[in-house]
């Protein structure tokens, strides 16, 4: 911190010698507005680290939407944008913001100043978040504000690491629409997709309306169809299996140097289509190993998707009277590919009868019933997000003010149907004993029904590699499809998260005058319900499935009331003061922030800035009474396995509490606009789930065996389930560095020139992990180990932007610093550098203004970094897809 400090000092002192000839240079008019930050009228935009993104600029950048451009901002880290089926089971097709990679959770967002609902579904970490895919179409966003600072004592909660705001085209005039396509280069036209999209919008008297419609469809990307992909999700258990040979006295035939059971490979295994893993000598019974499968080859890279977006806005006044009506909703179907199927973590004993068994022992089945023959499995996932808004402004006048009253009301409403297949644990032992099928009149022996009768409907399930290598429908090892049908069950998640606010706001420029000027003040109440329920299946809710285990159907509910006050005083014609507070009741808690801010104008082209306030984020309803199952890809010894992990809510967890500093100036001189600001954020209480593989880590740390209660292993000490907890981390220091430059266009060429570059630096990261109970270092890492996400230190990008005429041309480009991987033995992530190219022209035809865009992301086809993942990459940091073209083609009436 103190480096940063000195920094922002040592760049101040500068800009105060040079001030005057900066002055000179430019002492342009600043707009006064009202911007996100505060409620009190009158602020100035060099005032608050407030960053803006223009729909156009992002287009001019390459992005499609909202929250792909977002997450390549410089201050943003940790985001999940890409498909990542090892840590995001139930969220694919949602798109998030981790700003200074503090949580999901830690960011509030806004849609035109109000709030909008979370998924009704949590990331694997337990974080709740907004789903940017599911808010406005692209052509009516206006703008984003992206407020870099806590901002409790002016939202509420939820606003530690700042502000979100997305602000709509309400009032458009015209017609505008395009077509586009987006697809990476490398792979066949895979992972490509159309967008068709269109505004309108009019006057009517006093009346204006505007409506909004955007579809989307891509093909998905799988993994056998990359490069990167398939070999690094590598499972030891497979189809066909390894089993322990169970001795006949008891014990083990096989044994390994510590006395322990040694697995042996099918003795199909090639033939089946498993892949061996041998890892000891040849015994009597095969060869010691694991009969593995690759099930990262058959997840999605890029889900199959479509989506439908709408959004109308109905704006009008009667006098001093303003009305503004918004709806906007949104479906989207995605389809991911999953593995073939799950494991078997229940490891059933096979006994020396089944028709199948080719030891003529006992045996212990590590495996899963179908394997890489099979292809992939599928996963559906159905989001549908509503929004609602109108709102009400009046302006009157009392006691000798004037006064803008303004009434909000707004609800919001996000659900999923999502499913998955695993095995069904009842019917699954049935078909070994037997009496698989669905017609078949029992379940069980010694009730009047041969086992394996076929006449009777009822098939014995062989998980030996002679399962699917026996095509003679007589052999009674012959896998009859009636019996896959039967042991394979789907659950279906059923949920939805609700969100009702509504806010009262009395804002006045001119509360009282002092000799400086007058001050400007705001005063609110705020109300809002939020809901959430998720329902499964009956399967699921027994806990039936083999591998995903199963769980309780949960709901919650809980109100929030608040009070706030904020004001602008001029303390002097230079020096502006703002002072806000809060004072919210959410649930059980309550909380009351302030917040002081102070901007100087050391000349016309400088303002110094600087700020504290306190923030605070209560539990959300899903940490506190969710009871959740996942499959995370955890380290245990040397492999890196998938294995459910189960959480149950805590209503015991204390809100999280949060310090935030900020100090920066705002310049302009000889053309270029810079901002520069220092932040440093002291994050108590911070509410995690527990790391699992720290959970492991330090299990094993103590004596070399697992003896956690929270680790559940088999009967031959393999590990079939952990369970974590949602806690409140001791604390997380994190501090860093903002930059941001723009110039004005340049003559060259025959055109203009514009440029700008940003970049954020973070200086410090560190937390205290409540499962290993010590302090970590974790910045420049992918902290696999523990809580956090990865934090690079450095993330920077620059552009060109050149237009003659109708002529356009940008290039851009995009650096995230390397760090390291703590995973396993460890190793360096690689610095990422990309290049994005885009020419544009613009004609009238028939009237009309006519844009054709074509350009690429990534144009030099550079690969994500290279980690040992079940997809080969950092799926929260770097995009896979190498390089990727656009055609795009605009028409505005």
């Amino acid at each position: 911190m103190q480096a940063i400090l000195r920094g922002l000092l040592a760049s101040t002192a500068l800009c105060a010698i040079a001030g005057p000839a900066f002055a000179q240079l430019a002492s342009e008019p600043r707009d006064v507005i009202t911007i996100t930050g505060g409620r009190a009228p009158g602020a100035l935009g060099a005032d608050r680290p407030v960053s803006t993104i223009s729909r156009e600029e992002i287009d001019a950048a390459g992005f499609s939407r909202i929250g792909e451009a977002l997450v390549f901002e410089t201050f943003v880290t940790g985001s999940e944008f890409n498909e990542d089926p090892g840590t995001q089971n139930d969220t694919s097709g949602t798109s998030n913001v981790n700003l200074r990679g503090l949580g999901l959770g830690a960011t509030l967002v806004l849609v035109n100043g109000q709030r909008q609902t979370v998924a009704s579904v949590a990331a694997d970490d337990g974080s709740s978040f907004v789903d940017f895919n599911a808010l406005v179409p692209s052509l009516a966003v206006e703008r984003v504000e992206v407020l870099r600072d806590g901002a409790s004592p002016v939202y509420g909660a939820d606003a530690v690491a700042g502000v979100i705001n997305v602000i709509t085209r309400d009032r458009f005039e015209g017609v505008e629409a395009f077509a586009e396509w987006r697809g990476p280069t490398e792979f066949s036209g895979s992972g490509a997709g159309y967008t068709l999209g269109a505004i309108a919008g009019r006057a009517s008297g006093n009346w204006h309306i505007t409506g909004a419609i955007e579809w989307f469809d891509r093909q998905g990307l799988e993994g056998f169809e990359t490069p990167f992909a398939p070999g690094t999700g590598l499972s030891s258990l497979g189809s066909p299996g390894s089993y322990y040979i169970l001795a006949p006295g008891g014990g083990f035939e096989v044994t390994n140097a510590t006395g322990g059971p040694a697995p042996v490979l099918d003795p199909d295994c090639v033939a089946a289509g498993g892949r061996p893993l041998a890892t000891g000598a040849q015994t009597a019974f095969g060869q010691i190993g694991s009969c593995g499968l690759d099930f990262g080859q058959f997840f999605s890279v890029l889900t199959d998707e479509e989506r439908l977006s709408g959004f109308a806005a109905l704006s009008g006044d009667f006098g001093d009277t303003r009305l503004a009506f918004r709806l906007a909703g949104n479906a989207q179907d995605v389809e991911r590919g999953n593995s073939p199927s799950l494991p078997n973590l229940r490891f059933p004993v096979i006994p020396q009868t089944h028709p199948g068994n080719p030891f003529g022992r006992d045996v212990v089945w590590l495996g899963r019933p179908l394997g890489e023959s099979a292809g992939a499995a599928r996963r559906e996932f159905e989001h549908r997000t509503w929004r609602a808004e109108a709102s009400l402004e009046q302006d009157v006048q009392t006691m000798n003010r004037d006064w803008t009253l303004s009434a909000d009301l707004t609800y919001s409403r996000n659900s999923l149907r999502a499913t998955i297949t695993d095995t069904l644990a009842d019917n699954f032992n049935a078909a070994l004993a037997g009496f698989g099928g669905a017609d078949c009149p029992v379940r069980a022996s010694g009730q009047g029904v041969a086992a394996g009768d076929p006449s009777q409907g009822c098939f014995f399930f062989n998980p030996f590699g002679s399962g699917v290598l026996v095509t003679d429908a007589s052999d009674p090892r012959y896998n009859d499809p009636a019996v896959i049908d039967y042991i394979i069950g789907e659950n279906i998640r059923n949920s939805h998260a609700d969100l009702v606010t509504g806010e009262f706001t009395a804002a006045t420029e001119a509360l009282l005058t002092l000799p400086a000027g007058p001050v400007s003040a705001a005063f609110g109440v705020h109300l809002r319900r939020e809901s959430l329920r998720v329902d499964h299946g009956d399967d699921f809710n027994a806990d039936n499935f083999l591998f995903i285990v199963g769980g309780p159907d949960y709901s919650g509910a809980r109100s929030a009331q608040a009070v706030f006050a904020d004001a602008i005083i001029p303390v002097t014609q230079a020096l502006r003061v703002q002072l806000a507070a809060r004072h919210e009741r959410q649930g059980d808690f309550s909380s009351t922030d302030p917040r002081i801010a102070a901007a100087f104008d050391l000349n016309d082209a400088i303002t110094l800035r600087a700020s504290w306030s306190r923030s605070y984020r209560a539990p959300s309803l899903h940490q506190e009474v969710s009871a959740t199952t996942t499959l995370q890809s955890l380290t245990i010894g040397t492999q890196a396995l998938f294995r459910p992990v189960r959480t149950v809510g805590n209503p015991d967890l204390d809100p999280e509490r949060a310090q935030t500093f900020s100090a920066g100036l705002s310049a302009r001189f000889a053309g270029i606009s810079a901002t520069l600001d220092g932040w440093r954020v002291r994050y108590e209480d911070l509410i995690v789930r527990e790391s699992a593989n720290a959970i492991i880590a330090a299990d094993l740390a103590d004596n070399g065996q697992f003896d956690d209660p929270r680790i559940e292993l088999s009967p031959a000490g393999d590990v079939v389930l952990v369970r974590a907890a949602f806690v409140n981390a001791p604390r997380v220091d994190a501090s860093g560095i903002d930059l941001a430059l723009r110039g004005d266009p340049l003559d060259l060429a025959g055109g203009s020139l514009g440029w700008g570059v940003d970049a954020s630096w973070i200086g410090e990261f560190t937390i205290v992990d409540p499962v290993l109970d010590r302090e970590i270092d974790a910045l420049g890492n992918r902290n696999f180990t523990n809580f956090a996400r990865s934090v690079p230190d450095w993330r920077a990008s620059a552009y060109l932007d050149w237009t003659s005429g109708a002529f356009g041309a940008r290039a851009g480009v995009r650096h995230i610093a390397g760090y390291r991987n703590d995973e396993g033995a460890g190793s360096d992530v690689e610095s990422w550098t990309v290049l994005d190219l885009q020419g544009r022209y613009t004609l009238d035809l028939a009237g009309a203004a006519v844009t054709v865009t074509a350009g690429a992301l990534n144009i030099t086809d550079e690969s994500a970094p290279f980690v040992p993942t079940p997809l080969g990459y950092d799926t929260k940091v770097h995009d896979p897809r190498g390089r990727v073209a656009y055609v795009r083609v605009g028409a505005q009436f």
